[in-house]
């Protein structure tokens, strides 16, 4: 049914394009029977499905390379080879800037906005609520970016740039709107064409807040009097208004899209050989005992164990492959035949789960002083995060039982910090496939400690992306310069 209606969705486009060609070369009047807009269901369908591509495609790359969750092979001119040793270039980012957020996911959800906030406006509700999380994806990547002058079309092709920390406040608003749109009255309301939470208005307004709590835990610890206020304002509405279930998980299913096959998935099988979880990940699982390493990679060919690849090392010398590969967590259910595994590829892509609610809190409590219910909502986290990667009660039970021992080796080797250390360590591990997000927290947190990759080409891990060369010729007057990738470029960067 979601392939169909997806398929749907493309043959209107389709028919779009068409009309627009034939009315140009015939200039005759318009056909009263004429589409002249993509139904409301059918563009919610695209937007959705363009989010998670982008979710899980080059800006998950980028940010998990930097985070050294994955790191490239291949050889030297591998594009993840090089981009895993920071040879990141503007050229790189035409596509996921110009193509797959503002002329893509974006544009989607601003003709939702503007054809149903009058008579449907749950339609735009959700719009907007899908807007405020992928502007504040690109904020936290890029820093400065297009936002009051963004998404105006044909109207103004050269938007300013809002600095981020405007930003941050423009979203916080368009959150807002978005909840207060979900409670109208709507002709039409969402259902099936929602392919992430079917039209389920509750499950929006949890994800609403939970984005914004997101947001808040960002300003900490540059900004930590705000961080601490909203914070605590927001979760006195209790957890029932947020993601605190895997049910809620803000997600997209790729069952029935695509071939079933979400992007992560595409690219491991288009792209065999260049992208392998990071040594950084797997040694710190492996450290752990951790149990998740089963469906999250692949037993390493050479010793039967998990082995990452180290980061920076696969634009050197002969092409390396002897690691373990990502597995079922992230590419869907597996067959095996002989020696050759096969994925469904199914695997949904993750944005924001209910395991990052947990460790939210547990951040919280931890930097203000309640170490009990910071201890409590750290468990929550681990707990679900498990869960969702299939890991049997009894094992869950032997982890969580070793966590005052993680606690306990972090404070002996970074002080006070060591509770904050080991919530943000478990939280690298349980956002494993989320993009940017593993990467915003080392930048404001430090942790997981991380060295330079190998082999880089700038001294120092990039703390932000460089603007995409072609919007600096389409928008020299407001493109900002971006000539060093390891100056702090969010407001919330305290930088190192």
């Amino acid at each position: 049914m979601r392939f169909f209606r997806f398929t749907k969705y493309v043959a209107f486009t389709a028919t779009l394009g068409l009309l627009g060609a034939c009315d140009d070369f015939l200039d005759v009047n318009q056909s009263p029977n004429a589409v002249l807009a993509a139904p409301a269901p059918n563009v919610l369908v695209a937007a959705e499905t363009h989010l998670g591509f982008l979710m899980g495609s080059d800006i998950h790359r980028y940010s998990s390379l930097f985070v050294q969750q994955f790191a490239g092979q291949g050889g030297a001119g591998i594009q993840n080879a090089e981009y895993d040793r920071y040879n990141v270039t503007a050229t790189d980012m035409n596509n996921v800037w110009r193509s797959n957020i503002y002329g893509g996911a974006l544009a989607d959800l601003q003709k939702l906005v503007e054809q149903t906030q009058t008579s449907s406006p749950r339609y735009a509700g959700i719009s907007k609520i899908m807007q405020a999380f992928t502007f504040a994806v690109t904020t936290d990547a890029w820093g400065d970016i297009p936002l009051t002058d963004a998404l105006k079309f044909a109207s103004n092709v050269q938007p300013k740039y809002d600095n981020s920390e405007a930003v941050y406040t423009s979203i916080l608003a368009l959150i807002d709107s978005g909840v207060e749109d979900l409670a109208k009255a709507s002709e039409f309301t969402p259902l099936t064409d929602d392919l992430i939470y079917g039209g389920d208005v509750t499950k929006w307004r949890k994800l609403a807040n939970t984005l914004k709590l997101r947001l808040y835990v960002h300003y900490y610890p540059k900004v930590s009097a705000t961080a601490t206020s909203n914070i605590a304002t927001l979760i006195a509405q209790g957890p029932a208004n947020f993601i605190s279930t895997a049910a809620d998980n803000f997600q997209m299913d790729f069952a029935g899209i695509s071939n079933n096959e979400n992007p992560i998935h595409q690219f491991e099988g288009r792209r065999p050989n260049q992208f392998f979880p990071s040594s950084t990940l797997v040694g710190l699982m492996n450290t752990k005992s951790d149990p998740r390493r089963a469906t999250y990679f692949t037993a390493s060919p050479v010793a039967g164990q998990y082995t990452g690849a180290g980061n920076g090392t696969g634009a050197t010398g002969a092409p390396a492959t002897a690691f373990s590969r990502m597995h079922t967590y992230l590419r869907g259910e597996a067959t095996t035949t002989g020696t050759t595994t096969t994925y469904t590829g199914a695997a949904p892509i993750r944005m924001l789960i209910a395991p990052e609610y947990h460790f939210i809190l547990a951040e919280y409590y931890s930097r203000t002083g309640n170490v009990a219910s910071a201890t409590t909502s750290l468990t929550a986290g681990v707990r679900i995060s498990m869960q969702m990667a299939g890991v049997a009660t009894a094992a869950i039970d032997t982890y969580v039982a070793g966590l005052p021992a993680q606690i306990a080796a972090n404070t002996a080797s970074s002080g006070a910090e060591g509770l904050l250390r080991t919530i943000i360590e478990e939280k690298y591990v349980a956002n494993y496939g989320v993009a940017v997000e593993p990467w915003t927290d080392w930048r404001r947190t430090k942790y997981p400690a991380l060295n330079p990759a190998a082999n880089a080409v700038i001294p120092q891990i990039p703390r932000v992306l460089p603007y995409s060369d072609l919007e600096r010729v389409a928008n020299p007057a407001n493109t900002p310069e971006r000539t060093d990738l390891t100056a702090p470029a969010v407001f919330w960067d305290p930088g190192r």
